[in-house]
């Protein structure tokens, strides 16, 4: 991945330069003392991570001992793009005592190997980037490390993987960052089957259900790259449903499952949709909108609100119902709880499988699983295009026209402007003259027929698409509209005006011509799952690259103009108040119809 508008800094000629630079001002000191007096010069002194260790900081020497037998000092020894959690010797050394060794040296190859892999993140990582739950990018190891924030005093401190404490940060070094730490950082090796059954008793009731059901033995296998996430609930929060035993939980699920009798299949079900395939940390949970659970056509939804991560709040304007959001405890011990295949997550308050009806998905195109882990994903102040290679992206397909096109770009605004009021300031851009079609994975939706609209801000020399909704075991779904992308947004309409020609206003600060809603058609979800969207140009327009931003899929009988989207990505609805919509020191357009 590139980033353009981006200079970074050549290290090589790092030594040569510093040495031109002393002499330089050395030879002209005496006659250019007044016009340097009050001046400051950087002169780059950086050296490589092992060097640091060895000229600077002998207290971290035994790590680099480690790291020489385990063959990874050439790598730490090279330019590259690192962040070290060393431990110091002291810390080393008790950790040597703790697993009953007298030298590190009696430790196995492989062991210090694995050691050394998950002290070293490859990626360039400040911690002031960091917040509390995962790092975005995982050890060499392929594990993750965790990082919270604790007060010591005025002090706020790191506490890394819960165990060592940051006490010297950020030493930057010309490959990358060390940062020292005062424990010896290990993984956890007890699978998720294992830490379920070791929480204490204020879980006693999940932890009976989890087991009668089966699903703890499916817990307890661990695989290479296969992970698992569970949500966790504690008796509190059965009690806080009415729910204080296994009767009334089988009793309360058979009123909301009025279709499934048995009551193995009940508790089943409740055990299945506290499980979802993959490993979901907080800072994962809040870059989705939904996630399919183990159970058949069962999902959870995801919403950030106010600094919380809200799991199914349901808001279905037009049926006039609301289903309160249940936070994710951000705070528990047992919240982005690391376990050898997988991670745990604690909820706040009952969450269940349940029937609803088919519900709107407002999908931002950028929640690509591999641009959400970009340092820059919705970096407020970028600025700056990323190029994206076509064969990184897992959720994405293309078949190519030109073989000169080999990656798209990621856009992010550095400042509101209401010609490029993309949700979240972000989006995608692509070129339909260098691509036949692109495919994407849509989000998870549920059983219904929905309304298909793409959000873009116009551009382009008349580039046409046509969209094909593909489900496996399923005839494809060729939507009716064509879409012409340079078409400007008609400012002039009412929005039931609008509605009937089949385009709507979707950003909600202004109206704008550039910014663009279009109906590309309807299709039916047959099964609640992800599927495909098949976006195919059907004309060979002139090369340029257009701005894709948002896709909604809403049924069919529900409220299509509203939500609208401010730059935030807050949904906005009608009587808004203008000073609620991002950016909200800004006023309203003249014409802006949120009231």
């Amino acid at each position: 991945m590139k980033a353009t508008n981006y200079i970074k800094p050549v290290n090589i000629y790092l030594a040569t330069l510093s040495l031109f630079i002393v002499v330089a001002v050395a030879l002209g000191y005496s006659s250019c003392s007044d016009d340097l007096d009050g001046k400051t010069f950087v002169v780059s002194d950086e050296i490589m991570i092992d060097e640091y260790i060895t000229q600077k900081d002998p207290t971290m020497s035994t790590f680099l001992e480690i790291v020489d037998k385990a063959g990874f000092r050439g790598m730490i020894h090279a330019y590259g793009t690192y962040t070290c959690f060393i431990p110091t010797n002291e810390a080393i050394d008790a950790y040597v005592k703790e697993k009953g060794k007298s030298s590190w040296s009696e430790f196995s190859d492989t062991e210090l190997e694995n050691m050394v892999k998950f002290h070293i993140v490859n990626d360039t990582l400040p911690t002031a980037d960091f917040v509390d739950g995962r790092l975005p990018s995982p050890t060499m190891l392929k594990k993750y490390l965790t990082t919270a924030t604790e007060a010591s005093g005025s002090t706020a401190l790191i506490r890394v993987n819960r165990q060592g404490l940051i006490s010297e940060k950020d030493i930057r070094c010309a490959n990358g960052y060390i940062n020292k730490i005062d424990k010896v950082l290990t993984p956890n090796e007890i699978t998720l089957s294992g830490e379920i059954s070791n929480l204490p008793d204020t879980y006693s009731l999940f932890k009976t259900v989890m087991k009668e059901t089966g699903w703890l033995d499916s817990l307890s296998v661990s695989k290479e790259d296969e992970w698992k996430t569970v949500f966790l609930q504690s008796d509190k929060t059965f009690e806080d449903q009415g729910i204080t035993s296994r009767a009334d939980l089988i009793s309360y699920l058979s009123s909301v499952l009025p279709d499934v009798t048995s009551t193995k299949t009940l508790l089943w079900t409740y055990a299945a949709y506290h499980c979802s395939k993959g490993l979901y940390y907080v800072a994962d949970l809040g870059l989705i909108s939904a996630l399919q659970t183990g159970a058949p056509n069962q999902v959870l939804t995801f919403k950030n609100s106010n600094g919380e991560l809200l799991v199914n709040e349901y808001i279905n304007v037009s049926a006039g119902t609301t289903e309160e959001g249940i936070p994710v405890l951000k705070s528990s011990t047992y919240t982005d709880y690391s376990c050898d295949n997988g991670v745990m997550i604690d909820l706040g308050g009952y969450v269940g499988p349940v029937i609803r009806p088919a519900m709107a998905v407002y999908w931002d195109i950028a929640e690509q699983p591999e641009i959400v882990k970009l340092k820059e994903f919705r970096k407020k102040g970028v600025g700056q295009a990323i190029n994206i290679a076509l064969d990184e992206l897992s959720e994405m397909k293309f078949d190519i026209r030109n073989t000169a096109y080999t990656a798209i770009q990621y856009c992010t605004e550095s400042a509101y402007n209401s010609k490029t009021a993309y949700a979240y300031y972000d989006n995608l851009q692509f070129n339909f003259n260098r691509i036949t079609s692109v495919s994407m994975k849509t989000p998870l939706l549920t059983e219904g027929t929905y309304n298909v609209w793409l959000c873009w801000r116009r551009a382009g020399y008349g580039d046409k698409i046509k969209t094909i909704f593909e489900q496996d075991g399923k005839e494809d779904q060729t939507l009716a509209n064509i879409i012409t992308l340079d078409e400007y947004f008609d400012t002039a309409a009412a929005s039931e005006g609008l509605l009937a020609s089949g385009m709507k206003r979707y950003s909600a600060k202004e109206r704008n011509s550039t910014m663009n809603s279009r109906l590309l058609g309807t299709i039916v979800v047959e099964s609640t799952g992800r599927h495909w969207l098949k976006f195919e140009s059907i004309n060979q327009a002139k090369a340029s690259n257009v701005w894709l931003d948002m896709i909604h899929f809403i049924p069919v009988d529900d409220d299509q103009l509203w939500p609208r989207f401010d730059v935030e990505g807050n949904a906005i609805y009608k009587g808004a108040d203008c000073e609620t919509i991002a950016p909200t020191n800004l006023a309203c357009s003249a014409d802006n119809d949120v009231r």
